[in-house]
C-alpha cells in the first residue's frame, strides 16, 4: 500500500493541465489528473460533422499525464481541422504511424463530403502490427474513389524506407489542408504521429502554419515527391520564409545538420536578454545516440564548458554519449533528466517525451538579444539523418519562450526526488535498435546514470512504439 501511495503521489506530481488550444506553457498552478495509458480512459470528445473550428497558428502541446483536454489537446486539432474542410478542399497527411479508428472515421466522412483526402505513412507500421485503422481507411478510399464523378482519387500509402531517400524510415510528421472553416493552407508539423500512443502515452507538439502560400508550396512538394517512393532529385531542402523562419526537410548530409548550424552560432557569454548574461539553451530531443547523437553531444557539452546555461530531458540516451555528457569537467557533468514514466511499476515505461525541440535565448553570433527554436520530427541520431523527417527553426521571441517553458517546467516536474519513486530508472536488457544502454551484467549491472537496473528482464521501452 505505501508503495501504491508512493506511485500515485509521484503521478500526481507530474500532472498538470494545458489549455484546450495549448495557448501557452503549462500552469504550474494548475491541477492535473493521473497518468493514463492509451485506452485507459473513454474518449469524451466528438465533434460535430461538418465542425466548424478555425485552427490558430503556433505551437500546440500535449500532456499523457493530465484529462481527456490535455492528453487530446493536438489530437483534437487534427481531428477537428478534418472535420472542418470543406467539399472540393484537399487534406494531406505524412505520418510515420497512423493508428486510430477515430483518424480512420474523420477522414472518411471527410471523402464523403467530397475533400481529397491522401495520406502517407511508413509501411513497417503496416507490416509489423496488425494496423487495421490504417487498413480499413486504404480500403474504403479506393471503395469510394467509384461513387466521385469528377476523377478525384484518395488514398492511402506507405513508403518502403525513406519516401524521399534510399534508407532510413518514412519519418515525417505533417498535415496539411488546403483549408479548414475559414482559415486556408493550414499546415501542421512537429512530433506528433497521429496515433493514441502519440496522446495517451507522450509528449508532443506541433507548429501550425496559416494562410502561407509560400508554406503550402513548399510542403505541397515535398508530399508531392514523398507520394512516388523514390529518391528526390534534392532529399535535403531547406527555405527561409517571409517572416524569417526556416523549414527544412531531411535526408541530408553530415554537413547540412540545422542541429549543428544553430549551436554553432551561440556565444555562451554576453547575452542580454537573459539576467545572468549567459546563453540559456533547453533541450528536449527524445533519441541522443549513434554518431550523429554524439557530435551534437560533443557541441552540446563544449558549449556547458563554456559557460552556457543547459539543460537536457532526454527518453532514450546512448551509452556512450551518457559517458560524455555525464564526465567531470570544469563545471561539472551536463545536466541531464530522464523523462520518462513507469505508471503501473511493470518495469516498461509508459509516459515518455517524444518532442524534438532545442530553444536558445542569448547570444547567437553578433546579435546578443537573439531568439530561436529547433521543433520537428527528427531525433538526434544517424537514423534521423538518412530519414524522412520535417524540422522548423523559428526566431520569434513569443514562440521560443513557450517551447523554452515547456520544456524546463517538465524538466523540472521531473526532478531526482519525484521521478526516482518510480520505476522508470530501470535499465533495458534488449533496448531498441541493439544500443548498450546498460554497463554490466547480474547484480552489479548499473543502468546509463549508475543506478542499478531491473534483472527480472523485463524491457523498459517495449512499450515505445511512437518514433
Amino acid at each position: 500500500m505505501a508503495k501504491l501511495l508512493a506511485l500515485i503521489v509521484a503521478v500526481a506530481a507530474l500532472s498538470v493541465p494545458a489549455s484546450p488550444t495549448s495557448a501557452s506553457a503549462p500552469d504550474p498552478a494548475g491541477k492535473g489528473g493521473r497518468g493514463a495509458v492509451a485506452g485507459a480512459e473513454p474518449d469524451a470528445f466528438r465533434a460535430p460533422t461538418p465542425d466548424n473550428f478555425n485552427p490558430r497558428p503556433g505551437a500546440t502541446f500535449n500532456s499523457p499525464v493530465g484529462g481527456v483536454t490535455e492528453r487530446r489537446t493536438i489530437f483534437r486539432k487534427i481531428i477537428r481541422s478534418i472535420d472542418s474542410t470543406p467539399k472540393g478542399e484537399q487534406i494531406n497527411f505524412f505520418t510515420w504511424n497512423f493508428l486510430t479508428s477515430e483518424g480512420t472515421d474523420a477522414l472518411l466522412r471527410a471523402q464523403g463530403r467530397g475533400v481529397r483526402v491522401r495520406l502517407l505513412m511508413d509501411n513497417r507500421n503496416n507490416v509489423e502490427i496488425p494496423n487495421q485503422p490504417f487498413r480499413r481507411l486504404k480500403a474504403e478510399l479506393a471503395k469510394n474513389n467509384k461513387k466521385r464523378k469528377d476523377g478525384v482519387r484518395s488514398w492511402a500509402r506507405v513508403c518502403k524506407g525513406s519516401c524521399r531517400g534510399g534508407t532510413g524510415s518514412s519519418h515525417s510528421k505533417f498535415f496539411m489542408f488546403s483549408r479548414a472553416g475559414k482559415v486556408p493552407r493550414v499546415v501542421m508539423q512537429g512530433s506528433a504521429n497521429l496515433t493514441l500512443a502519440s496522446t495517451n502515452n507522450q509528449w508532443n507538439d506541433i507548429y501550425t502554419h496559416t494562410r502561407s502560400k509560400n508554406v503550402w508550396r513548399f510542403y505541397s512538394k515535398i508530399f508531392r515527391e514523398s507520394s512516388k517512393d523514390r529518391r528526390a532529385a534534392k532529399p535535403y531542402v531547406s527555405q527561409r520564409f517571409e517572416s524569417g523562419f526556416r523549414l527544412i526537410q531531411f535526408p541530408m548530409a553530415t554537413s547540412q545538420d540545422p542541429v549543428m548550424q544553430l549551436l554553432n552560432q551561440v556565444r555562451c557569454s554576453g547575452a542580454k536578454n537573459t539576467a545572468s548574461g549567459r546563453t540559456r539553451i533547453r533541450i528536449a530531443p527524445d533519441v541522443i545516440r549513434q554518431d550523429r547523437g554524439m557530435r551534437l553531444g560533443k557541441k552540446v557539452r563544449a558549449l556547458w564548458n563554456n559557460g552556457c546555461d543547459i539543460q537536457i530531458g532526454y527518453t532514450v540516451l546512448g551509452i556512450d554519449v551518457g559517458r560524455m555528457l555525464r564526465a567531470p569537467g570544469p563545471r561539472g557533468p551536463v545536466p541531464l533528466r530522464h523523462l520518462v514514466q513507469d505508471v503501473d511499476d511493470d518495469g516498461e515505461f509508459d509516459n515518455y517525451f517524444h518532442l524534438k525541440a532545442m530553444s536558445v535565448v542569448g547570444k547567437l553570433g553578433k546579435d546578443a538579444s537573439a531568439y530561436a527554436v529547433l521543433n520537428g520530427s527528427a531525433n538526434w541520431s544517424g537514423l534521423s539523418a538518412v530519414s524522412d523527417e520535417n524540422l522548423g527553426v523559428y526566431r520569434s521571441k513569443r514562440d521560443t519562450l513557450r517551447y523554452e517553458s515547456h520544456i524546463q517546467y517538465w524538466y523540472g516536474r521531473f526532478g531526482s526526488a519525484s521521478a526516482r519513486t518510480m520505476p522508470s530508472f530501470r535499465g533495458a536488457t534488449t533496448p531498441p535498435s541493439g544500443d548498450r544502454l546498460v554497463f554490466g551484467s547480474g547484480p552489479n549491472a548499473v543502468y546509463e546514470d549508475g543506478t542499478p537496473y531491473s534483472t527480472t528482464g523485463v524491457d523498459p521501452y517495449a512499450n515505445m512504439t511512437g518514433n
